[in-house]
């Protein structure tokens, strides 16, 4: 670097402590200071030491330690040393070395203010030399001007260790500052979060690295731009509105939107804002942006989750609940009629036994595509659980419409459908409620309206699948009544078990070659407190649907036992009483029935030759190989199994012949029709062969005339029971009958295997 008069006036206007010399030595001068030089001779050495100072300060700038800064600090305080020496007045001049001092401590830090010290001692000791030695003029007598030398020595060291110490703070002070901002620019390039800063208007100021890593644009490619303009067009004007309420209010606060990527691609981010417009080192806010797009993306599936069926992706009862909710509230703002439909499928839990819960599962999904086809789009369909659906249809023209709505439903399930390797058919209940059919008092709420027409569509549907399966019903105002009248029934029913209101009546089983009494029926009676005797056909279904038949029949087998033998042990005369009980499907199917008639049996002491098990021919259409084994286990027992209703079912000879039965009675309606002509004898006839040709005791059930009995001693059918002979009675009446009969005669025909 050359040194030029430019140059130089540009360094001393950036290092205007060098200026003072020359203006100290003309304050001296004006004061009447006199000099070993002339002052012409002064102003050149000053130059001269100006050139020499301000080379070497070009020459070896900047380095901290080495050679350089040495040959740089032994020019400037040599050039110093000269003048100061030379005008005769070195040793008062000790603080002209300040300028070396500070012009090396700006250049090199505060490590040169040592080294410059030194220095400055070094040229003090060798002017004090050159004064003694007389090869310099000194103004100051000797020794005098040694002592004036010793404390412009002291004074400059003082100088120069309290620059050391202001510099060396100001230094430690940077490196803090600069280690904070070095710390902070790694964090905000590094960090998952885009950093902004912003004007009042909008204007990006600040971009941070990151930038590039959240949203794929180059750091400093959005300065200048308006933040507003990578924001989602949807999302603008809120985020304007929010931003605005944000700078009006706290000044801080949390704005969600949708902004641009470099891609084009939009995603979700969150930005945390903070006004930082009044601090001048930002002066501006500060928009702190993370993605978010997988939190919203998993909070969507949450939301998805929470209100729709897992298995199927249809709407969950709470989503359909709240969907009707909202069609009873727009329909009292705007009169519009809507429909609830209620769907059940008929005999969906025998093909998911048979065929497995994932069998079961993939034909509720099938079942799921099929409503929706037969759906509007703006309609909903949910489901509520198990093999449970709904549906709401919006927008009806009339109520035709949610008619159609179930008739296409119907018709879509009854096409075949392919699950686990089988084909299989499936049918529904389907229950309608129309709003327009509801009757509002002022009392009524949303949460009341709606509640009723879920109640009332749920009603709709158990109408329809009590009238038949695999059909519609639109609700009416009867039905709500039966429907509470079954369920004040079915809470009665579980009292009355508890409460023994339900008692056995029994039935008389005769030969019919002498009317002798060898067995009886135990036939169950409800004796209500307040209603009177409920026939059994009214209770015995709703005690079936419930599953009370279980514990019911277990009452029914103990108490049965219980009875015939206490009149064994009164009446030991005779063959010994029989009795036969009633088996329910539901008892085969989700009951101990094996386990109930040991306990039974155990209780009673009655031998299990004196009781027999009847079960009819519905019992056996259901999972055939579970029946049988329970049959099995029954027979093992020593029990009797009897075939009831016989002839009322679907292949009876094979169910004769595949199950372990030793009793056949036949149905009443064979009975009545010998006598009306509706029935031909020849299949009594042959119903009657049947039983001998199989070994079995063959009963004729419900003979009320004395035509009937001729008949059937005709058939040598061996025996009877039936109102020509006693009417189901009470124990202490029976007991009359039980005192007054003669020893049962054999058989006439057929074989009879009555205990010994």
């Amino acid at each position: 670097m050359s040194v030029t008069p430019r140059s130089t006036a540009r360094w001393l206007q950036r290092h205007p402590e060098v200026a003072t010399l020359p203006v100290g030595l003309l304050l001296l001068a004006s004061l009447g200071f006199s000099f070993s030089v002339s002052l012409l001779e002064l102003g050149a050495l000053l130059v001269a030491a100006g050139v020499v100072f301000v080379g070497a300060s070009a020459r070896w700038s900047g380095p901290r330690t080495g050679a350089e800064l040495h040959l740089r600090l032994v020019s400037q305080v040599g050039a110093l040393a000269i003048v100061a020496y030379a005008t005769g007045w070195g040793a008062a001049l000790s603080l002209v070395f300040v300028v070396a001092i500070a012009d090396n401590v700006r250049q090199s830090g505060s490590g040169a203010a040592r080294l410059a010290f030194d220095w400055s001692l070094v040229a003090i000791a060798g002017g004090q030399l050159a004064v003694q030695l007389d090869i310099v003029p000194s103004l100051i007598e000797v020794p005098a001007v040694h002592g004036v030398a010793v404390l412009g020595a002291l004074v400059l060291g003082i100088v120069a260790s309290r620059v050391h110490l202001l510099t060396s703070r100001m230094e430690d002070a940077e490196a803090e500052v600069s280690a904070r901002e070095r710390r902070f620019r790694a964090l905000v390039a590094r960090s998952s979060d885009a950093t902004f800063v912003i004007d009042a208007d909008g204007t990006i100021r600040y971009q941070s690295p990151s930038t590039a890593d959240v949203l794929g644009i180059d750091e400093g490619a959005l300065v200048g731009a308006q933040l507003v303009d990578i924001v989602h067009p949807e999302d603008r004007v809120r985020v304007i509105r929010e931003a605005a309420t944000l700078l009006s209010g706290s000044g801080r606060g949390l704005i969600e939107c949708r902004l641009r990527r470099g891609d084009g691609r939009y995603i979700d981010v969150e930005s945390n804002c903070h006004d930082r417009s009044d601090d001048p080192d930002v002066g501006g806010v500060v928009v702190n942006t993370r993605d978010v797009s997988e939190r919203k993306q998993l909070e969507a599936q949450l939301h998805h989750r929470a209100f729709h069926d897992e298995l199927t992706g249809l709407a969950n009862r709470h989503l359909f609940r709240d969907r009707v909710s909202h069609a009873v509230s727009r329909a009292q703002r705007h009169p519009s009629p809507f429909a609830v439909l209620f769907l059940d499928l008929d005999g969906f839990k025998g093909i998911n036994d048979t065929l497995g819960h994932q069998a079961g599962d993939a034909l509720l999904q099938v079942v799921a595509e099929r409503v929706l086809e037969a759906i509007r789009d703006h309609d909903t369909a949910a489901r509520l659980g198990g093999d449970e659906f709904a549906i709401l249809v919006e927008d009806l023209t009339s109520e035709s419409d949610a008619a159609r709505v179930a008739e296409r439903i119907l018709a879509g399930l009854r096409e075949p459908i392919e699950v686990a390797g089988a084909t299989v058919r499936v049918d529904c209940s389907i229950g309608i409620a129309i709003n327009e059919r509801l009757i509002p008092t002022p009392e009524s709420s949303t949460r009341s309206l709606t509640d009723a027409l879920l109640r009332d569509a749920d009603i709709a549907m158990y109408i329809a699948k009590g009238a038949g399966k695999g059909r519609y019903e639109i609700f009416e105002p009867s039905m709500h009544v039966a429907v509470v009248e079954r369920l004040q029934l079915e809470r009665d029913l579980q009292r009355a078990l508890e409460e023994d209101q339900l008692v056995l009546h029994y039935q008389p089983i005769v030969t019919l070659s002498d009317a002798g009494i060898v067995g009886v029926e135990a036939l169950l009676r409800w004796e209500h407190p307040t209603r009177g005797t409920i026939s059994p056909a009214t209770f015995i279904p709703l005690a079936e649907e419930t599953g009370l038949i279980v514990p019911i029949g277990r009452w029914v087998v103990i108490e049965a036992c219980r009875q015939v033998r206490e009149w064994q042990q009164r009446f030991p005369d005779g063959v010994p009483l029989r009795v036969s009980v009633n088996v329910s499907p539901t008892q085969l199917q989700r009951g101990d029935v094996t386990h109930d008639v040991a306990t039974a049996l155990a209780l009673s002491g009655l031998d299990p030759a004196c009781l027999t098990l009847e079960i009819t021919e519905s019992a056996l259409l259901s999972d055939t190989d579970v029946v049988a084994r329970i049959l099995n286990e029954l027979k093992a027992l020593g029990v009797s199994l009897a075939v009831d209703d016989f002839g009322t079912g679907y292949s009876s000879l094979a169910y004769l012949q595949n199950f372990p039965f030793d009793v056949l009675k036949i149905d009443r309606s064979f009975i009545d029709g010998l006598t009306s002509g509706a029935q031909s004898p020849a299949v009594v006839r042959a119903i009657v062969e049947l039983g001998r040709s199989l070994h079995l005791d063959t009963v004729a059930e419900g003979i009320e005339f004395d035509e009937q009995l001729a008949r059937f001693r005709d058939l040598q059918c061996n025996l009877g029971q039936g109102f020509l002979f006693a009417r189901p009675a009470a124990p202490a009446d029976l007991e009359v009958m039980l005192a007054d009969r003669a020893p049962a005669a054999a058989p006439t025909a057929g074989p009879m295997r009555l205990p010994d």
